[in-house]
């Protein structure tokens, strides 16, 4: 379209000739496609912009009539919950340890506030005792399970007596009250959060997004033509040998909607297809990221053309007048306009795979320590036997030690 506004007015005619590539240079060094035809003079110019390489720099001209083409990694950011631990991002780091060291504090208070209640009530006799009142001496574990109880809102067993103990499980208490009130609010807002850690292609190369790349010519060429490190580390690792990395644009996009997807296509039709297919909640939290690094596409002429300045004169006319910016804005598809219209999200197994991995390990822990504990209880009964065989020795040894004596 921009290209017959470019020629309206002209005195000549514009005739046609369609190539079924923009062009590349083969391993014998020759050309193909419009490129191709430009260099053989079979044409003047070409009718589609191509991107600025150094390759043809020294082959054909260039007009400076940009078109805003760009060919990207469109994807929608993940959840929160598939590239962090939701369980440790409600708080900063300072207000973790904040909160260790309360409770140690905490616990230090209520040990030595347990054991003076114990002083107390270790004489009473046990019909005179009320129900909650400690049975035993106080121990660690018994600190630790209260200190958690009242954390996990969970309360305990033990009912204080002394002042000192009421003050400081009362205070106990409402401190985790209003900390776990602040927790579940946040962990709430998370699980509707995405991220927004994956900015580059080094962070693409390393998320858990699966790739897809638009089955077109270009793509083909330019995605393992890079040398630099990065780049070609994600070609290597991402794309080259995967299978099923070619796809059409629907499939990609399809993907995009429906799984943790990266689609490397042009823009314009790929947000064409998502404005047409995608609903309003689904809009949102759409990311780019620039693989290519190629400036916009221009329109590329044979060197020395007599017609080289008329169509640079009217691609500045385009430019002035504003139809080129019109036509941009009719024809190319920007980013999606995201209207805040979020639906419901359910907790699955990977938002709750921190508390499924704490579980876990409990029940392992647990499990080491029962055996520890078999075991040890086993050792300490041989070790009761050997004491019990050898005092029998000994006890049998002795009336005949004595006998000898009475004997001399």
């Amino acid at each position: 379209r921009i290209n017959k506004l470019t020629n309206t007015g002209l005195i000549f005619r514009v005739a046609f000739n369609f190539a079924p590539t923009w062009g590349y240079q083969d391993k014998n060094g020759s050309w193909s496609g419009m490129i191709g035809q430009i260099i053989r003079e079979e044409v003047d110019f070409g009718g589609t912009a191509t991107f600025l390489t150094p390759a043809r720099l020294g082959l054909v001209d260039y007009i400076q009539l940009y078109t805003p083409n760009r060919v990207r990694f469109i994807f929608r950011q993940p959840p929160l919950s598939h590239i962090s631990n939701l369980f440790t991002l409600p708080f900063s780091r300072s207000v973790w340890i904040g909160i260790a060291v309360f409770s140690c504090i905490g616990f230090v208070i209520l040990y030595l506030s347990m054991a003076w209640e114990w002083q107390e009530v270790k004489d009473i006799p046990t019909d005179q005792k009320l129900w909650g009142d400690l049975e035993m001496k106080p121990a660690f574990g018994d600190n630790f399970l209260i200190l958690i109880g009242a954390i996990t809102q969970q309360g305990s067993a033990y009912e204080p007596r002394s002042v000192p103990a009421r003050i400081v499980i009362l205070m106990l208490l409402v401190f985790c009250l209003s900390l776990y009130a602040a927790y579940a609010a946040n962990i709430v807002a998370l699980l509707q959060s995405t991220s927004d850690c994956i900015k580059t292609v080094e962070d693409l190369m390393n998320s858990p997004l699966k790739i897809g790349v638009l089955d077109i010519v270009y793509n083909h060429y330019y995605l393992g033509s890079f040398e630099d490190p990065m780049r070609k580390e994600f070609y290597e690792r991402r794309i080259k040998g995967q299978k099923n990395i070619w796809m059409s644009l629907e499939e990609g996009i399809h993907r995009v909607r429906n799984d943790l997807f990266a689609f490397h296509t042009d823009v314009t039709m790929g947000y064409g297809l998502v404005q047409s297919t995608f609903g309003e909640d689904e809009k949102c939290g759409f990311e780019e990221i620039d693989y290519l690094y190629v400036s916009d596409p221009q329109f590329a002429i044979r060197r020395k053309s007599p017609y080289r300045e008329i169509l640079r004169v009217g691609g500045l006319w385009l430019k002035e007048t504003g139809l080129r910016q019109r036509y941009i804005n009719i024809l190319c598809n920007g980013k999606p306009l995201c209207n805040n219209q979020k639906k419901f999200v359910g907790v699955g197994t990977i938002e709750c795979y921190a508390a499924y991995l704490t579980i876990g390990y409990g029940m392992i822990l647990t499990f080491g320590i029962l055996v520890l504990e078999i075991i040890w209880s086993k050792y300490s009964k041989i070790q009761v036997e050997k004491e019990k065989g050898e005092h029998t020795s000994i006890a049998d040894e002795k009336p005949e030690d004595q006998a000898d004596f009475n004997y001399d």
